[in-house]
């Protein structure tokens, strides 16, 4: 079985959606479908000059993680999210 799965990931190409695009107040800005991973970049708030401030997390769809950019991981997106932002 870990066969077919590490097969399919190499075969599968990146697929990149923008939902930040479509909806502004989305915490999403954007997420690319790396195979067995999605990059999931964040949109933490504001700076004062109204730069928008980034953050980037993942999800492993074989473990079912949610893991924040300080390598932590959850089953639960809202603390890799709160982790990422640093909220």
């Amino acid at each position: 079985m870990l066969k077919i799965l590490l097969i399919a990931a190499a075969v599968t190409s990146n697929f990149i959606t923008y939902p930040g695009f479509n909806h502004p107040a989305n915490i999403i800005e954007m997420t690319t479908d790396k195979g067995l991973i999605l990059e999931i970049v964040l949109r933490c708030g504001r700076k004062p000059n109204g730069q928008i401030s980034s953050g980037i997390m993942s999800y492993s769809k074989v473990e079912k993680l949610y893991c924040s950019s300080r390598n932590r991981c959850y089953t639960n997106p809202k603390k890799a999210v709160e982790e990422t932002c640093g909220r």
